[in-house]
């Protein structure tokens, strides 16, 4: 196992031998995006569009990457998002997932999606764990799980609010498609039983859990016992949290409120008014509605927007440590991996995930290191080279203002 660990150099890496890990449809559910992908191409894309202006004849032979989020201390600037279904790519999954940020002074979000529930990532962490809140039965299951999150020890409550229909899916032909569709026949399943002889590693860990369909985590029934994955994730879609949910939530919650899916300046500013105290930017890493705009983009607007009274967090199209070094030069207080860190859990496990978090550290470092800056905390957009379009970010912010002008006029 540990050479497999030490072979992965980067991302692109680990997604490499995650595909040859895991069954086809399996690996296109946690790689690919809806319709299609135009988002989560241009997710990466954007930050490859952003240029740097480096320092020179500066020199700083040690650099700091601690910082603080929602009152935590972290040792980087870099969480793990919330991705659902995991323990069905490795078997460390969730719990494993935390671990390794734990150990690695960060912080793991647990999908409201997850198979593995928060009593047993809570236990296996040492670092803080957030939960993400989908409305999965409404008002009435979302306050069982509020509850729970809360006697479990949750830090930090993630309201996901840009789901306000189903993801389609990505253009995959049918017998690749990347899960299986509702209702599905024992006929439809016997044409993914192929993709298992060819991955024995999977299947083999997949027969070791005793052949089980997974329940989700956290999703119950009226009679409490857990949801089926295939029953939750039908279920996902039914409701999503809106701006007039938050008072309510805010009665069940008494600690952090994030929201997750802000792109526009205009709905940062009404979150921070109505008291969140974190923003993530995101576009559910391209699963949502198809081309949405690159979150990198969308962070200056949002950055302005919230004026401090609210921490901002980028997610999606993270891939290497500049680019997180970039995100917090445009505003951003941290970033949340979801793919970078997913990838290297279905090649090699827990050691992955361990594994790309100290790549992510010394990219980070060394990164710095060339700009001649000393500190996390010294970035800002003096050092980057923005594309000639993206003033546009700062002159969306100026016509928001210009609405709510008009309109109080």
């Amino acid at each position: 196992m540990q050479n497999q660990v030490d072979k992965i150099q980067s991302v692109e890496d680990a997604r490499i031998m995650a595909e040859r890990r895991v069954p086809k449809a399996l690996f296109q559910m946690f790689s690919g995006g809806s319709g299609p992908s135009i988002s989560l191409r241009l997710n990466e894309q954007a930050f490859e569009e952003v240029l740097f202006r480096p320092h020179a004849a500066v020199f700083h032979p040690e650099r700091e990457l601690k910082t603080t989020l929602l009152g935590h201390d972290i040792s980087m600037p870099v969480i793990l998002s919330s991705v659902g279904m995991l323990k069905v790519g490795h078997v460390d999954g969730e719990a494993g997932v935390a671990r390794a940020a734990g150990d690695a002074g960060t912080i793991q979000i647990l999908s409201g999606a997850t198979i593995t529930p928060i009593e047993e990532v809570v236990a296996a962490t040492s670092g803080p764990v957030f939960q993400q809140l989908y409305y999965i039965g409404g008002r009435e299951n979302s306050a069982q799980i509020i509850e729970r999150a809360k006697r479990a020890g949750a830090a930090a409550l993630v309201v996901v609010v840009d789901s306000a229909a189903p993801n389609v899916g990505a253009d995959i032909p049918y017998t690749d498609r990347a899960y299986l569709p509702a209702g599905v026949t024992l006929k439809d399943a016997l044409r993914f039983a192929p993709q298992l002889l060819t991955k024995p590693a999977w299947t083999r860990d997949f027969i070791r859990q005793g052949l089980k369909t997974p329940t989700a985590g956290m999703a119950m029934r009226p009679d409490g016992t857990p949801m089926e994955w295939l029953e939750m994730a039908g279920r996902l879609y039914d409701e999503t949290p809106t701006f007039e949910d938050l008072p309510w939530i805010r009665e069940l919650w008494d600690g952090p409120i994030v929201l997750k899916g802000i792109v526009r300046g205009d709905d940062a500013r009404r979150a921070v008014e109505l008291g969140v105290d974190g923003i993530i930017v995101s576009n559910h890493g391209g699963n949502m509605l198809d081309s949405t705009v690159p979150t990198l983009r969308a962070l200056p607007e949002v950055v302005a927007a919230v004026d401090g009274r609210a921490e901002v967090i980028l997610d999606g199209g993270v891939r290497r440590g500049s680019d997180v070094v970039k995100a917090l030069a445009l505003g951003a207080k941290a970033v949340s991996l979801g793919r970078a860190y997913v990838y290297p859990l279905l090649a090699a496990g827990e050691p992955g995930v361990r594994r790309i978090l100290e790549i992510f550290r010394r990219q980070i470092d060394s990164t710095l290191g060339w700009l001649g800056v000393r500190s996390v905390h010294d970035l800002d957009p003096s050092l980057l080279e923005l594309p000639a379009d993206w003033p546009q970010a700062r002159e969306g912010v100026d016509r928001d203002a210009r609405v709510q002008t008009a309109a109080a006029a």
